[in-house]
């Protein structure tokens, strides 16, 4: 009587004992892939998800695949709705697979809407993890078309409008869907989730349009009290300024501040004055400017009574000239010069030493002085 070759190849003796002999055989070539089923099943053209290149080529192949659409068309799409189902049941690494056969059963054109309705909200399903959320919605509607009382194919419009940003439509959709399932609690949550996070957006948009509107009502109020004042004000197209300060106007005093720059060009250095009010006189400005001595003059030779200020004047044809201002001027008297204009809200001031030197006739020179 011959010994059997248990599972583990190996024949034994009645008690056990390893008995010489062949091992068991190795598996066959046409055998599958047990480490990676889906891969194998793929290879043969039974259950092929798509052609190879050359199938055409390949009588066999061709006519294994045509049995997947032997039957009726809606044998043929409940037969692909089955496949889907078990790829999207295997988990992520599946879902493309999945969204295939759900779009191999759609296009059979079957005309069993209940069975197309599933198809269009299990293809939205794998459309969603993709991010595809276009396709959702189209997917969705056509399958709400059939049901509008689906619940998933609500539930899943909402969730591709919430990642669209569309808060409004998505909490229609969830709120239609309790109206069919009240208990549920996936679209409760969803719809939770929404409204959080609509309210949130929401508050961030008002907050936004309110600060937008103050600095609206700000700029016509300094638009308009540069106007009842007739100083020139001219806006550089696509200037931004390198500062935060701005021009402001004091509604109980009616009276105007200038960020304003003193330049001292001998030194290539400069001042800013972050408001500058338009009633003090160019000496006031000066006197603190000038309190302590800069670093870059030690011997503190730039006062007050040392110094000579000009602004840099604009004649209609754009012509630029230096006009000599007194101590005693008042600022709002520069400003609203005939040639003054003031560009991109900030006002300048040349300082140089009233002391003749080559440097100054140099600089004098370039004004044509």
């Amino acid at each position: 009587m011959t010994t059997p070759i248990p599972d583990d190849g190996i024949r034994r003796s009645k008690t056990g004992i390893p008995l010489p002999g062949p091992e068991r055989p190795s598996r066959p070539e046409w055998a599958l892939d047990e480490t990676d089923l889906h891969k194998s099943m793929d290879a043969v053209p039974l259950f092929m998800s798509s052609l190879p290149e050359d199938a055409g080529d390949n009588p066999l192949i061709q006519a294994l695949q045509d049995l997947a659409y032997d039957g009726t068309p809606e044998e043929v799409a409940e037969n692909f709705k089955n496949q889907g189902n078990d790829c999207f049941k295997q988990g992520k690494k599946f879902y493309k697979d999945a969204l295939l056969f759900y779009t191999n059963g759609l296009e059979v054109f079957c005309k069993d809407d209940k069975l197309n309705e599933t198809l269009y909200v299990n293809r939205a399903a794998c459309n969603l993890h993709f991010g595809n959320y276009r396709k959702v919605l189209t997917d969705c509607a056509h399958a709400l078309k059939m049901n509008p009382k689906n619940v998933k194919a609500l539930f899943r419009s909402a969730k591709a409008l919430f990642a669209l940003e569309m808060f409004l439509e998505a909490m229609d959709c969830c709120e239609h869907a309790l109206l069919n399932d009240p208990d549920n609690q996936p679209v409760k949550d969803e719809l939770a989730k929404i409204k959080t996070e609509f309210e949130r957006r929401e508050k961030i948009r008002i907050a936004k349009e309110l600060r937008e509107q103050k600095i609206r009502e700000k700029k016509l109020l300094i638009e308009g009290a540069l106007k009842k004042r007739g100083i020139r004000a001219v806006a550089t197209p696509g200037f931004k300024p390198d500062h935060p300060h701005e021009i402001q106007l004091d509604q109980e005093l009616d009276q105007l501040t200038v960020p304003t720059f003193f330049l001292y060009p001998e030194h290539n250095e400069s001042d800013l004055i972050q408001a500058y009010n338009e009633q003090d006189t160019i000496g006031e400005q000066l006197a603190e400017i000038f309190y302590e001595s800069a670093p870059w003059d030690p011997e503190h030779k730039y006062k007050p009574e040392t110094v000579q200020t000009y602004f840099e004047t604009e004649d209609q044809g754009g012509n630029i000239g230096l006009m000599k201002v007194g101590l005693n001027v008042k600022f709002l008297t520069v400003l609203t010069h005939n040639k003054y204009i003031l560009r991109d809200g900030l006002a300048r001031f040349i300082v140089v030493p009233k002391e003749d030197t080559q440097w100054k006739k140099d600089w004098l020179a370039k004004y044509g002085k």
